[in-house]
């Protein structure tokens, strides 16, 4: 009879541990929903330009409410940062200068340039690039907040590494600031321009490593420390 009251009073443990929160619920409901703000607005951005676009566009192909846009973004321009920092950070995810220090330099710049060339070789990084092309001299403020997200924030992430490891006396460079520009202008500036035409497709992974390796090499050379007297 024991056995049976425990059994009747007692609850099954694993049908209350599997429920989620509420709180958990409504987040997993916020993110889907701020990725299809994001998807809807690249549609309608890559046609309609940024001035052309319209939230109300945004909101129809989203199938979202206004109120939650405004929400989670601000507004149009809340969004177009969105997808700026969407690209930006998916180029350098999970990397951290202070993280890539303790590698052999030419493997840490290796790291870094192949995410680099390939990211801004992406589809939408290209169409980042020409929508802010096409754009720029309209909304000179927007130019400016994509710089600081996007290519800035690059820039700036190297830099911070180069200026470590200058500290280390594992480079010489008279700037860290101006060394990233050069080592990531050695590895876009022909490719990225002929991508952004038409003229080529983006180099696969392959492409990209032989790409790299020649920067690398070139950009250590004239990098190393020099010996003493030298």
């Amino acid at each position: 009879m024991g056995d049976a009251r425990a059994a009747a009073t007692s609850s099954p443990p694993s049908r209350t541990r599997a429920r989620p929160s509420a709180r958990a619920t409504q987040g997993g409901r916020l993110e889907a929903r701020r990725a299809a703000f994001l998807t809807a607005a690249w549609a309608v951005f890559e046609e309609k330009g940024y001035d052309g676009a319209t939230i109300d566009e945004v909101i129809a192909r989203s199938g979202g409410s206004r109120q939650t846009l405004y929400a989670l973004f601000g507004g149009k321009q809340g969004l177009f940062e969105a997808l700026v920092v969407e690209v930006c950070e998916t180029i350098f995810r999970g990397l951290a200068p202070e993280a890539l220090g303790p590698q052999p330099l030419e493997a840490a710049l290796s790291e870094i340039g192949e995410r680099y060339l390939l990211g801004v070789t992406s589809r939408r990084a290209l169409s980042l690039h020409r929508l802010m092309i096409s754009e720029a001299a309209r909304v000179p403020k927007l130019a400016e907040r994509f710089w600081r997200r996007g290519p800035g924030a690059a820039r700036l992430f190297l830099a911070q590494f180069l200026e470590a490891r200058k500290a280390e006396g594992r480079i010489v460079v008279a700037d860290g600031a101006r060394a990233a520009d050069h080592f990531l202008d050695m590895l876009t500036g022909t490719i990225r321009q002929q991508c952004l035409i038409g003229a080529r497709k983006p180099p696969g992974r392959a492409e990209a490593r032989a790409l790299v390796a020649s920067a690398v090499t070139q950009f250590l050379r004239g990098a190393a420390p020099r010996p003493a007297g030298a």
